[in-house]
C-alpha cells in the first residue's frame, strides 16, 4: 500500500536525525555502510540512556519500528539500512514468518506475519513469492468471521499484492485465481470470468478445470447472487458488532435474514455462520432454533468443539428447567 504517516508512539519511540557522515559497521570486514540524512525512529529510552546512540540502538529502533509500521514514510530507506547493516534481522524475520505459519490461524497472528512480509518485499521489492504471500495472508484475514466487517478494506489490500505480483508474473494461474475470486466476491463477474477463462485455456483436464468451466457457465447464465458476496459477508461482519455490544436481537435479525435468503449458504456453507446464528438465538432464548443451528454446525464440521459445547449447554438447561 502508499506510505502513510503513522502516529509516533512519544513513549515509545522519538525520531533521531544522524549527524553527516555516520557510518555503521557490519560483517567480518567492518564494512562501512553510509547513514542516509533522515530521521530515524529509536527507543525514547535509549535517547534518554545516550543523546549519541550506538550501532546496536539503531539496528533495534528501526527493526522495531518496520514491524509495526512497515508502510510508514521512508519505509523503503529503513529496510535498506537493515538490509545492508543489520542482515541478522532479516534471517530473524524470515525465522519468526515460519514459526506464525506454524500457528492456528488467527488475526493477531497473520498481522504479524503481513507486517513482516511487508519488510522482506521491501528488501526483495522484484520478488513473486513475498508478493503473492502478502495478498494471501489479506485474503486469508478478509474470510475470517470476526474480520468481516473490514472486509471490503482487506480484499482491497489482497487484490492491491496480487495486482504487484501479477506485474511480475502476468499468467501465473494460482494468483489469477485469487483475483478471479476477489472480483467474484466484490460483483464484478465479467473481470472474474476473463481471469477463470485464462486459467482455465492453460489447465489439462481437471476436477479444477471442470469446477472453474462451471462457475464461467453460471456467470455467463447470469446465475450469481443477487448482490455481491462482500455484501453478505460485511452483514455478518455487521451482526458481530451488534453481538459484541450485546445488542442480540439486531444480531439475530440479520442472521436469519442471511439464512432465510440463502444465496450466502448456497455459495459458501460456512459452519461458522450457523454457530454464530446459534449463539445469537440462544442469547434472544430462541433455544430451539439456537440447537438446531449448532447441529447444523457439527454437519458442517464434525469436529467443532464450540458447538458441541453449546449443545451440552442448551441439553444442559433444558434438563435443569424440567
Amino acid at each position: 500500500m502508499k506510505n502513510v504517516e503513522q502516529p509516533l508512539d512519544p513513549v515509545e519511540y522519538r525520531f533521531w536525525l544522524p549527524p553527516e557522515g555516520l557510518t555503521l559497521t557490519t560483517g567480518p570486514d567492518n564494512e562501512e555502510i553510509d547513514v542516509p540524512q533522515i530521521l530515524l525512529p529509536l527507543h525514547v529510552k535509549d535517547l534518554e540512556t545516550s543523546p549519541t546512540p550506538s550501532e546496536k540502538m539503531i539496528g533495534e529502533g528501526i527493526y522495531d519500528y518496520l514491524r509495526r509500521f512497515p508502510d510508514c514514510p521512508k519505509a523503503d530507506e529503513y529496510a535498506s539500512i537493515i538490509k545492508s547493516a543489520y542482515p541478522f534481522y532479516v534471517a530473524d524475520l524470515g525465522s519468526q514468518i515460519i514459526m506464525l505459519e506454524m500457528k492456528e490461524v488467527d488475526p493477531l497472528y497473520i498481522r504479524r506475519k503481513i507486517n513482516m512480509l511487508k519488510i522482506l518485499a521491501l528488501i526483495d521489492p522484484e520478488n513473486f513469492e513475498l508478493l503473492q504471500k502478502i495478498g494471501i495472508a489479506y485474503f486469508e484475514l478478509s474470510l475470517i468471521y470476526t474480520e468481516l466487517i473490514n472486509i471490503r478494506r482487506e480484499l482491497g489490500d489482497a487484490r492491491f499484492w496480487f495486482e504487484k505480483a501479477r506485474r511480475l508474473k502476468t499468467e501465473d494461474i494460482g494468483n489469477l485465481n485469487y483475483l478471479a475470486q476477489i472480483c467474484y466476491f466484490s460483483g464484478a463477474y465479467p473481470q472474474a470470468k476473463l481471469y477463470w477463462r485464462i486459467i482455465t485455456d492453460k489447465l489439462e483436464k481437471s476436477d479444477s478445470k471442470t469446477e472453474l468451466l462451471g462457475r464461467i457457465e453460471r456467470i455467463e447464465n447470469n446465475q450469481v447472487p443477487p448482490q455481491p458476496l462482500i455484501e453478505y459477508l460485511e452483514s455478518i461482519g455487521i451482526a458481530m458488532e451488534h453481538y459484541h455490544v450485546e445488542q442480540y436481537p439486531e444480531a439475530c435479525i440479520i442472521m436469519e435474514r442471511l439464512e432465510e435468503e440463502g444465496s450466502l449458504l448456497r455459495e459458501m456453507p460456512n459452519p461458522e455462520f450457523f454457530y454464530f446464528l446459534g449463539l445469537c438465538r440462544e442469547k434472544t432464548e430462541e433455544l430451539a432454533g439456537a440447537f438446531e443451528s449448532f447441529n447444523k454446525t457439527l454437519e458442517l464440521d464434525p469436529q467443532h468443539q464450540a458447538a458441541q459445547e453449546a449443545l451440552d449447554r442448551i441439553l444442559d438447561a433444558n434438563e435443569g428447567a424440567s
